[in-house]
């Protein structure tokens, strides 16, 4: 039987370990909620269509038994029965990260995921039955993001290149130490069995290499916006872009047939907010603001949203990027000398501006202050590494909820925790980033805290140091706005328009599925947090496919299952990129009516 067929058994009573486990968790869990005198297996109203009648079967799925193997995947089917596996790929090798699922003009649907030495390219057409239809090796260090995109009748995904492990350095082309290590790829993935490299951007600026990706386009060009975390012998007083976001055109005309990256700028935050900490750009999404209100300044304008580790979320102003069409000159000019100067500070110097930031981390130690280093209080940073941000795609009423009139604009945000004591496994915020202000005729964002998310069982659990660093913390995530009242369509909604879900990918801890309006009324009511961590949890689901294979590197160990590096939701389904065994497909019972 293939591991794949063992995996769709979703037999709870394999592992007998795992079913002792549950039962007696299942009486110590009752017996600290009568003790509490709280009611965490009430999960919504009674009156809510979101209710989960089998609440009650819930049990704490991270394990920190003494004994228990981490790699054994046997020893993890845990999950909620609202979550069902569609299938699994273990793909051509092991070591995964961010995958992108997209729609091809062939008709197909395929998931293009960053595979450490290669991006495989996965025809998920039928979710069902996929398989591997080519794959990109790439000639540098790890892959670890993919962007897929669409010009001109062909079709393009963008890799990078990182030197997170030194053991990785590719001696064909040159040393650790060696910027051609550390590239942005262009590819042609028109022909799924036969992905063609197009160019490679080398930018001298950041040694360590860009981690992260996004695409975008502003007035019908390509931008692509690179995380570059390293900012090493970095002069901030010479205004130099310290481990800041790149940004560069991807040229179509300029070249030919043959499109070139081409950088022309860098958006930095503005190091006098940050309180000191460590400051370090990890990930960001770049989103044009999606409000129909043409008196809002920022009507039709673009921004990035970075989570800048314990500067926060940042917010940046791309609208007035250099671009080939609107300003010919300035971009002639400001191109131009990235290009002569390798992209760095010498030549290249446009900026864009900072227009937003937000720090209010959780207090968890109670003194007034936000949890992180700036404030004594760093605890692996469970509140305050924040590691991902992702504006909502559509803004929302929400004054069936108790809101005021009027649409809302929200932000996710989510930590990276490396160890905690004595307990925790990360933090996830819910902000509303729909007040600004004017200062000197710019806008200034004012985000706030609508609700914190972490796993409900956090208070149980802690994450070591040593070979289980980053265990159980948050990763990637996605989110998805459903419209209610459309035909032949449910309504799972509180009682409004539409319905949300946030869908987080958590390392060890795999799949947790969070409820948009939930979190929303627990930012009204108040109350205690770990309740409303468990109202606003809709299920969770650890995929358990195969053992999972500890990566060939000298700075990895890590052979988890699941290892989730990433949760994508398309069409119905929620696919999740394991780092240690492949490509799993799951399905929440609500999600079954939008398949597509």
């Amino acid at each position: 039987m293939s591991e794949s067929n063992r995996w769709l058994q979703h037999d709870w009573g394999v592992a007998t370990y795992v079913e002792l486990r549950r039962v007696l968790l299942s009486f110590a869990l009752v017996g600290c909620i009568i003790g509490a005198g709280l009611s965490v297996f009430l999960m919504y109203s009674a009156d809510s269509e979101k209710s989960v009648n089998a609440m009650e079967m819930w049990v704490d799925p991270l394990i920190q038994d003494e004994g228990h193997d981490h790699r054994n995947a046997s020893q993890h089917k845990l999950f909620t029965e609202n979550i069902q596996p569609i299938s699994f790929n273990a793909l051509t090798a092991p070591g995964n990260a961010e995958v992108q699922v997209a729609e091809s003009p062939d008709g197909r649907k395929y998931a293009y995921i960053a595979g450490w030495s290669e991006m495989h390219i996965v025809d998920v057409t039928n979710p069902e039955n996929t398989n591997v239809t080519g794959v990109y090796v790439d000639p540098n260090t790890q892959v670890l993001d993919v962007k897929y995109l669409q010009y001109n009748s062909r079709e393009y995904v963008i890799v990078q290149n990182q030197l997170v492990d030194p053991g990785a350095a590719d001696p064909n082309v040159g040393n650790w130490e060696d910027p051609a290590q550390v590239t942005v790829t262009l590819v042609d993935v028109t022909n799924k069995n036969d992905p063609i490299w197009v160019d490679s951007w080398y930018d001298a600026d950041h040694p360590s290499g860009p981690h992260n990706l996004f695409t975008h386009m502003i007035d019908n060009e390509w931008y692509i916006f690179v995380a570059n975390p390293d900012y090493e012998q970095c002069d901030i007083g010479q205004g130099d872009a310290c481990g800041g976001i790149t940004i560069a055109h991807l040229n179509f005309a300029g070249f030919g047939d043959f499109p070139r990256i081409v950088k022309v700028g860098e958006a930095e935050v503005s190091w006098e907010t940050t309180r000191g900490g460590w400051i370090y750009i990890h990930d960001m999404t770049v989103q044009t603001w999606p409000g129909t209100d043409t008196n809002d300044p920022r009507f039709g304008r673009t921004y990035i949203y970075g989570a800048y580790w314990e500067a926060g979320l940042r917010i940046f102003d791309v609208s007035d990027v250099p671009h080939p069409s609107n300003s010919p000159i300035e971009y002639s000019f400001i191109a131009g000398g990235c290009v002569a100067t390798l992209g760095t500070q010498l030549g290249c110097q446009w900026r864009a501006p900072e227009v937003g930031l937000w720090m209010d981390f959780e207090d968890f130690d109670g003194d007034g202050e936000p949890d992180s280093g700036t404030t004594g209080n760093e605890n692996g940073g469970r509140a305050s590494y924040i590691h991902y941000a992702e504006p909502v795609d559509e803004m929302v009423d929400a004054s069936h909820l108790g809101y005021p009139q009027g649409k809302i604009h929200m932000t996710i945000i989510a930590t990276e925790v490396l160890e905690t004591s004595p307990v925790g496994t990360g933090m996830s915020y819910l902000l509303d980033t729909t007040e600004y202000e004017l200062y000197n005729g710019n806008v200034r964002f004012l985000p706030k805290l609508i609700h914190g998310w972490e796993n409900p069982y956090s208070n149980h659990h802690n994450i070591p140091g040593g070979d289980e660093w980053l265990l159980f913390s948050p990763h990637n995530a996605d989110h998805q706005i459903f419209q209610t009242g459309l035909p032949g369509l449910p309504d799972n909604s509180h009682g409004g328009t539409w319905d949300g879900r946030i869908y987080f990918g958590n390392y060890h801890s795999g799949l947790w599925i969070v409820d948009i309006e939930s979190l929303m009324i627990s930012g009204l009511n108040g109350g205690n947090k770990t309740q409303a961590h468990m109202n606003s949890t809709v299920g969770y689901h650890l995929p358990h496919g195969q053992d999972g294979a500890p990566l060939d590197s000298s700075y990895y160990d890590f052979g988890w299952t699941p290892f989730i590096w990433a949760a994508e939701y398309h069409d119905g389904y929620t696919y999740l990129s394991c780092i240690t065994t492949g490509l799993y497909i799951v399905q929440l019972d609500l999600d079954i009516p939008y398949e597509n």
